[in-house]
């Protein structure tokens, strides 16, 4: 028998249905817990690594786009295989030069290379005269002179699915010093507004942003004055990281709870994307102990039209 011949209109339909689905993509951001230099270790890149292989393998946590922070140098090539093995395929992948802690405590973006290309890679120590950095300046530290806390990094990927290009910032924005905080925030609402290009940005942004208040911190204010960034705000939200004040006493019970840290947000043509955002909770993820991260991943799905 015959199959009717589909019209010209339907095919069109289904042409443009492909392209659109073809466009999505994810994004999975992760602070997965680095190791501080002589403390007792907090997490173990093996354990972190083998969970997220399983985030990538999951239908509903699979990503062509990996944003970590607190990665220690020596763990680099141990995530890179974790993504490699979640997606199945080739990755690209660039790393920062800064970070706290003896810089054990870069960030790193990985790509599925068969999507995405990356084309330039900027690390922003400052921008427009606002610091997002700065150096040890005690002149007895033997740390004198070294860029201290995280510069937020940034890629230009180039969709080999659709030809068009975006970036890609990662973030950690600095926990201790608020106003160094709060200077990142403005210096990278500035940088989105004089790019003009769609951006996205996933990461640890401390930004300390209450349930119940519905509000966050100076940074958060200065990220979001002026409409330049949109959060892609989970619904429902979910706190996101486990803080435990052991010299308290208080052990298993969250010092900040009902709170985020870790944020998906987008600037210029992407939001018009239709992005969506969930935090992911597993079995056991909170209390964390000491081979697992104290953060929870977040995931965030884009659908750019064509």
């Amino acid at each position: 028998m015959r199959r009717p011949m589909m019209s010209m209109a339907a095919m069109a339909a289904l042409v443009t249905a492909s392209a659109v689905t073809a466009a999505e993509f994810r994004v999975l951001a992760w602070n997965v817990e680095s190791n501080r230099p002589g403390q007792p270790p907090v997490s173990d890149a093996d354990v972190v690594g083998g969970q997220l292989t399983d985030l990538l393998k999951a239908p509903a946590t699979k990503a062509e786009i990996v944003a970590l922070s607190e990665v220690e140098p020596k763990t680099v090539e141990r995530y890179r295989r974790a993504v490699a093995e979640g997606i199945g395929g080739e990755v690209d992948f660039v790393t920062s030069a800064s970070g706290g802690y003896a810089d054990a405590d870069t960030l790193m973006l990985l790509v599925d290379a068969r999507r995405f290309r990356i084309d330039e890679v900027v690390e922003l120590h400052r921008y427009a005269g606002i610091r997002t950095n700065f150096t040890v300046d005690e002149a007895n530290s033997s740390e004198f002179g070294r860029v201290r806390a995280r510069s937020p990094l940034m890629a230009k990927l180039e969709d080999r699915a659709t030809g068009a290009s975006l970036w890609i910032v990662v973030t950690h924005l600095a926990r201790g010093e608020n106003d160094l905080r709060t200077d990142q925030a403005r210096a990278l609402r500035q940088w989105a507004a004089d790019k003009g290009e769609p951006v996205v940005l996933a990461g640890d942004c401390n930004f300390d942003y209450d349930f119940a208040t519905q509000r966050g911190n100076a940074a958060y204010d200065a990220m979001l004055e002026g409409n330049v960034w949109t959060w892609v705000k989970p619904d429902p939200l979910v706190d996101s990281n486990w803080s435990e004040d052991r010299k308290s006493g208080l052990v298993g019970v969250d010092s900040y709870p009902n709170s985020i840290l870790d944020f998906v947000l987008v600037a210029n043509a992407a939001k018009t994307w239709g992005g969506d955002s969930d935090v992911v909770v597993r079995p056991g993820d909170f209390p964390d102990d000491e081979r697992t991260s104290d953060h929870r991943p977040i995931i965030a799905t884009f659908r750019p039209t064509p």
